[in-house]
Order: structure tokens, then C-alpha cells, then sequence
């Protein structure tokens, strides 16, 4: 994918926007603007709906039950000894690796020549994040792994103390609640902006891919029992984006298939034509390069989750699992038994379902489902 007569190996930067809504990109100007000069991903499916099995997933291009990271509790269970990582593959090449993050639980650091962790209450993320960018500029070339933190922080200190998981208050006032979030994306948007801007002033911008993402979405009161996220598997959740930006990649190129987070490791080693390592747990994810010249391979995506909290919670093991396609989504949860099937080109918002009807599409969708556990 990369032209092989450049005279120097591309920057790689990855701006996480932890915990942003793919449904409140549309509605802040900036995350619109930033698809013109990017192949955007709208369906990015997260393996799980919070951070550390998110990122531990896409760090390694595998799902948690085969990299150790199943659960809330696990992030230290990461089996490092048999996965080899993003940042280790991009130490291979060459490249300088750093990372700016809330802790340095939510990642496997293994590969990263520099960790830097930050305040989530009293850094200023856009001055952090920018001088890092100064420091670096001249490592070339580096990769470089930044975690914008804010809505997470806000979820936290006025959703998360404040309410409980079955708060009538909180849940009751979905519009209100989202009205407040969307604040909180527009001010992620802000932070994104003068970082690219940077990038741009820094002269970056030419040298350089950028992936723009988020690991997982966020509740605003849409189900009872989940306050913010982790809970449940819902698409307000699971749902991700991706923006790559780069001369060798498509400006303005929207792709509305399914992809996954775990898609992203063998997605890069494919631009930089990178072999899997022998010696280590192969990796689940699949390169979503073909997509963009227009193949799309019916790809079906996985998810899991256990709660801290709400009806039926399981930090210590995920307990619901879940299967999609393009169109459809089993989810089940292992304490219950409950199953739920969702047509989601007709039920967006996951309200109606068709499970225990009869439909060709829950018993296909139960035999993908099988080959995970």
C-alpha cells in the first residue's frame, strides 16, 4: 500500500478519542470536516465496550479469550510471552515508539521505547499532547500513540458518582443526558483540530499516517442498567469509526462494512508489508485494505463483555457474547440465557427482538457464535 519509492518510512500517529458515540460524530462540524481528507470507516466494531479489552485487543489483533484480557479484572492476565504486539511489530521496523496515556494498565506496553501517563483531571491534553508532537518530530520515524481522555472523565465524575445503574433520575432524561454529552464530544473535536493542526505546523502532516479513533461508545441513559458503558452490547457501544489519513490513502472515501478493532494490527502490517511473527499466537484480525479498492468479504464481527455492574455482572469473566454481520446481531448473555436478535437496517436502536422466532438468520448467527467459545 505504501509507495515503495519514498525515500523515508512514514510517521504512524493514533489519536484515540476514548469513549466518543459514532452517532454524535454528525452532529459536531469538525468530525465532518475531517472525512474529506480521510478513507473513513463508519462501522468499526469494538471486541469490548470498555477500554482495556478494547485496546488490549487492538494492540494485539486478537479477541480476549485468546490474548488473556477477558474481563475487567484481566488487563495484568494480557499473555505477553505469546502475543507480539503493534508497537513491537513498529519497533521492528525501525521506528521510535511513545505513547501518551491515562494508565498504563489500558494498553500492552511491551514495544514502547517511552510510556507517558497524564492526569486525566488536571493536564491540559491539547498543550501535553502538542509539545510531545515537538519532541518527537524529529524521530523519525516514530509511532506515536495518543489517548484524548476527557469524555471518559466527564462520564465518570457526572454520570458514573453520581448515578446508579437503575437511576430513574438518569434514565429518564435520555435527551438531557445526551444534550451533555454531545458538550463533551464538541470539546473532543476542539482538542483533535489543534492537534492536527500541529501535525500540519510541525510538518508532519505530509510524513505521516493518521488513524483517528475511538475504542468504544458510550450510554447516555439508552438502556436501563448501563450508566455510561461495559454493561451491555449495544450498538451505542460497540459501534466505533476510523479515520486514516495519508497521501496514500483515499480522501473523502466513506466504507459503511463492517470492520473490527482487532483488523487494525494486520491492517497496518499489511500497508508496510510486515509478516506475522512465528513463534506467537496468530492473530484473529483480518486486513481491511481490500476495502478500499471495493472488496468486501461479508466479514462477521465478535464482542464480549462483563459488567461491573447492572443486571448481570462478571468482572472477573466476560459473560455476553455477541455476533453481526452488516445487518443483523445475535447477542447472549451465559448468566441468563437470554438471547436477543436484531435486525439492525430496520431496528437501529435495538428495541425489537426477533430471537425464538424462527428466523433462518438467529440459527446462522448462533453457529458463528459457537466457534468462539
Amino acid at each position: 500500500m505504501i509507495n515503495l519509492f519514498r525515500k523515508k518510512k512514514p510517521n504512524v500517529i493514533m489519536i484515540m478519542i476514548d469513549g466518543l458515540r459514532h452517532d454524535a460524530l454528525s452532529m459536531v462540524p469538525y468530525y465532518n470536516e475531517l472525512k474529506k481528507e480521510a478513507t473513513f470507516f463508519s462501522r468499526l466494531i469494538t471486541y469490548a465496550p470498555y477500554t482495556i479489552g478494547s485496546l488490549h485487543a487492538l494492540f494485539s489483533g486478537m479477541n480476549g479469550n485468546q490474548n488473556g484480557v477477558n474481563g475487567y479484572y484481566r488487563s495484568y492476565s494480557f499473555d505477553k510471552k505469546n502475543c507480539f504486539t503493534l508497537a513491537q511489530y513498529m519497533k521492528e521496523q525501525g521506528y521510535y515508539t511513545e505513547c501518551d496515556l491515562i494508565y498504563e494498565s489500558i494498553i500492552p506496553t511491551q514495544g514502547f521505547e517511552k510510556v507517558r501517563t497524564h492526569d486525566e483531571f488536571k493536564d491540559d491534553l491539547t498543550k501535553k499532547h502538542s509539545e510531545i508532537l515537538n519532541q518527537i518530530k524529529n524521530k523519525k520515524p516514530f509511532f506515536l500513540f495518543l489517548d484524548y481522555s476527557k469524555i471518559h472523565t466527564n462520564l465518570v465524575s457526572n454520570v458514573i458518582k453520581k448515578y446508579s445503574d437503575f437511576d430513574r433520575e438518569y434514565f429518564n432524561n435520555k435527551d438531557n443526558n445526551f444534550k451533555n454529552y454531545l458538550e463533551w464530544a464538541k470539546a473532543s473535536a476542539d482538542y483533535l483540530k489543534s492537534i492536527i493542526e500541529k501535525i500540519k505546523d510541525a510538518k508532519l502532516w505530509d510524513d505521516s499516517i493518521i488513524l483517528v479513533f475511538t475504542d468504544h461508545g458510550g450510554s447516555t441513559g439508552d438502556k436501563v442498567g448501563e450508566r455510561a458503558y461495559g454493561v451491555y452490547l449495544y450498538e451505542y457501544t460497540l459501534r466505533c469509526f476510523l479515520y486514516i489519513i495519508g497521501k496514500d490513502f483515499p480522501k473523502n472515501l466513506q466504507i459503511d462494512h463492517i470492520a473490527q478493532s482487532i483488523d487494525i494490527l494486520p491492517t497496518i502490517m499489511d500497508i508496510f508489508s510486515v509478516k506475522e511473527k512465528d513463534g506467537y499466537k496468530k492473530i484473529q484480525g483480518k486486513s481491511f485494505l481490500p476495502f478500499i479498492k471495493g472488496k468486501h468479504d461479508g466479514r462477521i464481527a465478535y464482542s464480549e463483555t462483563g459488567g461491573l455492574g447492572g443486571p448481570t455482572p462478571s468482572p472477573e469473566k466476560h459473560n455476553l457474547k455477541c455476533v453481526r454481520n452488516d445487518r443483523w446481531k445475535l447477542i447472549y448473555n451465559e448468566s441468563s440465557k437470554k438471547k436477543e436478535l436484531y435486525d439492525l437496517e430496520a431496528d437501529p436502536e435495538e428495541k425489537d427482538n426477533l430471537a425464538g422466532k424462527g428466523l433462518a438468520e438467529e440459527k446462522e448467527l448462533w453457529e458463528e457464535l459457537q466457534k468462539y467459545n
